[in-house]
């Protein structure tokens, strides 16, 4: 895959992207804390493993190894993890996290040249051309926030309509 039309899928990534702050929106502050049951994550540790691992893969990417220690940080059970989850203790502050982990997605896949994209990278989960972790990050996020949308159903609320595009702000 090619810089070019890996840019074209994000650009449909970031709708998605747009949908689910809007639907973390749909969490209170308190709602944060909820978990359907004591061995699952909660509602804020979902938000912030989602994002996070988008973060990471890009950051493996720059780094030219995503190692485990870099992938921990996105784990919120992970020691690395909880400390930074422990700050994103609002709903806003979930969404601010979530749209500055994308943008470094996007700004590490602008940085890279067709070259880069094609490179092997080491992960704790295989080596894979750099452009695939890009994907992983898109799988990573819908299977993440159909968890979400179960999460807000279980507490009584109508998630967004799952291509609300026309009102999703990145």
């Amino acid at each position: 895959m090619n810089k070019e039309a890996l840019l074209n899928v994000r650009q449909y990534f970031d709708m998605v992207h747009g949908v689910t702050v809007r639907a973390i929106g749909g969490f209170s502050d308190d709602e944060l804390n909820y978990r359907p049951r004591p061995d699952m994550r909660s509602a804020g540790e979902l938000i912030y493993h989602l994002y996070g691992m988008e973060k990471v893969l890009a950051l493996g990417l720059s780094q030219g190894r995503l190692s485990q220690e870099t992938e921990n940080l996105a784990l919120p059970e992970s020691a690395a993890g909880a400390t930074c989850l422990a700050t994103l203790n609002t709903v806003a502050k979930m969404q601010a996290y979530a749209r500055e982990c994308h943008t470094t997605a996007q700004k590490t896949l602008e940085a890279m040249s067709d070259d880069e994209l094609t490179k092997i990278i080491e992960s704790p989960f295989g080596s894979f051309p750099a452009w695939q972790y890009f994907a992983f990050a898109y799988d990573e996020h819908w299977h993440h926030r159909g968890q979400l949308y179960t999460y807000l159903r279980l507490l009584g609320k109508e998630p967004l309509m799952l291509y609300d595009y026309q009102t999703s702000p990145a």
